[in-house]
């Protein structure tokens, strides 16, 4: 008896059955149904598909402060960081977490919340110079952190892409490879880079017209108002109330200084001199642009600096300068932590675009942590002295570690490797290692040396370096 071979069986898939067309229907109204959910739970999501319409106007902003997305701002406050003039800290104010988000909640939505006085402080900069920060109460801070993701959502459409400064998955390098590459061809050789005369301190109150381009929510507005006008407490005791700027070290100015450099700057730019060859790279308030020709890098400078002033900023004249930066001219400029410079391949007279830790920031960083080692030594082991060093050189190395940055790396690591012997010897009168017995126990226990040359970040296609 002979079996019968049946062919295979052909399905046409753009005709299908009547249960095929069901199943796909019910699919997708699950996932629709799916969405739903999602978008009445999570606001951001509901915020940023509307702000794809770049041209929409957002007028019901306030119903987003609410205790899930408080309770948002609550978890992603870091608990080890200073207080504010009220004294209380996450931990604190987390023992009644419901009760008081209830009541911050209620005073929001009856408009009689008022935020603190900030309390001034201040750190050193690259330059030596200090820096002053405000910091906000822990309460204020809930309230800044839903502002700002509402504030981050609604503009982020709107942003040009070569503004990097405190915006969603982008970065310090990010900005840095970016204008690699507006560099590295020698094509657009002539650079303006800028820095800005205190400028969160500068920001002036046209800041909330140009909010109002994209809210016109009356209660977020009054809100944002609120937030910048509120009083600073000096170390001298006395309330300096604020009537420019947007304090530095709030959480919600980084958002602030992008939109008013937007209007301000970017759009300017990429209007007047975008079709030109021109290109911009900004990061916060530090912005270099770079020129084909040097009669536009000169049109240009002049140019901001008049605009800069109808915006009531003021530049900074020793750091704002042109210069040309054509690779036979041998000139350096810095931007993000690093110095740019061409640079001959190991070996070769080709002259290569490369980058290295500025200088003042590896001065900096060295000092930062001899100053941690001197005061940690006595309160912390030799173990856990061990372990942190080994986590601040590879942050160092997270941070600066890109391709042609190896030898600089090193430096940083020299430097704290003698550090660490340097101080671990001060703990008493006695020593407590000679050089020999350090580097028995650094073979033990090896400290993070820099990574090998394959492992470091690329700014670009690795072939241009040799």
């Amino acid at each position: 008896m002979r079996t019968e071979r049946r062919g295979s069986q052909k399905l046409d898939r753009k005709h299908k059955s009547q249960a095929g067309l069901c199943a796909d229907k019910l699919e997708m109204n699950s996932k629709n149904v799916d969405l739903k959910l999602e978008l009445q739970s999570n606001s951001w999501l509901r915020i940023g598909l509307t702000a794809k319409n770049t041209e929409l106007v957002f007028n019901n902003l306030f119903c987003h402060f609410n205790m899930d997305n408080l309770r948002q701002g609550f978890h992603a406050q870091d608990g080890s960081k200073a207080c504010g003039i009220d004294g209380i800290t996450k931990r604190q104010y987390g023992g009644n977490l419901d009760g008081n988000l209830t009541d911050l909640l209620k005073r929001l939505h009856d408009g009689t919340y008022r935020p603190l006085p900030k309390r001034e402080t201040e750190i050193p900069k690259a330059n030596g110079q200090m820096r002053p920060l405000a910091i906000a109460s822990f309460e204020d801070k809930l309230v800044e952190w839903v502002l700002a993701k509402c504030l981050s959502t609604i503009y982020e459409p709107i942003f040009i892409k070569h503004s990097y400064g405190f915006r969603p998955r982008r970065s310090v390098l990010d900005a840095i490879k970016v204008f690699f590459c507006s560099l590295k061809d020698n094509k657009r050789p002539y650079v303006v880079e800028i820095d800005y005369a205190s400028f969160f301190n500068t920001v002036p109150q046209r800041l909330l017209k140009m909010i109002r381009k994209r809210i016109s929510d009356r209660r977020m507005i009054s809100l944002i108002a609120r937030l910048l006008q509120v009083g600073i407490l000096e170390k001298t005791g006395d309330i300096k109330q604020n009537e420019v700027g947007t304090p530095q070290g709030s959480i919600v100015s980084p958002v602030l200084a992008n939109i008013y450099l937007h209007f301000a700057l970017d759009v300017w730019f990429m209007k007047e001199f975008a079709h030109q060859g021109a290109v911009m790279t900004r990061y916060a308030d530090d912005a270099v642009f770079c020129f084909e020709l040097e009669g536009d890098a000169k049109r240009f400078k002049q140019a901001l600096t008049e605009r800069m002033v109808n915006y009531k900023l003021s530049l900074n004249e020793e750091k704002t300068r042109q210069v040309n930066f054509h690779k036979k001219q041998k000139q350096a400029f810095s931007f993000l932590g690093f110095t740019f410079y061409w640079g001959k391949d190991r070996g070769t007279n080709v002259h290569r675009l490369k980058v290295k830790t500025e200088q003042k920031r590896l001065d900096k960083k060295i000092v930062e942590y001899s100053q941690w080692i001197k005061q940690s030594r006595h309160r912390m082991t030799t173990a856990e002295l061990w372990d942190a060093t080994n986590a601040k050189l590879r942050g160092h190395y997270e941070a600066y570690g890109v391709y042609c940055n190896r030898p600089r790396l090193y430096t940083y690591f020299y430097k704290v490797v003698g550090q660490l012997f340097r101080w671990l010897n001060r703990r008493s009168q006695k020593p407590s290692y000679t050089w020999e017995g350090f580097k028995m126990r650094m073979s033990q226990y090896p400290l993070l040396a820099p990574p090998a040359v394959t492992r470091l970040k690329p700014l670009v296609e690795r072939k241009i370096y040799a």
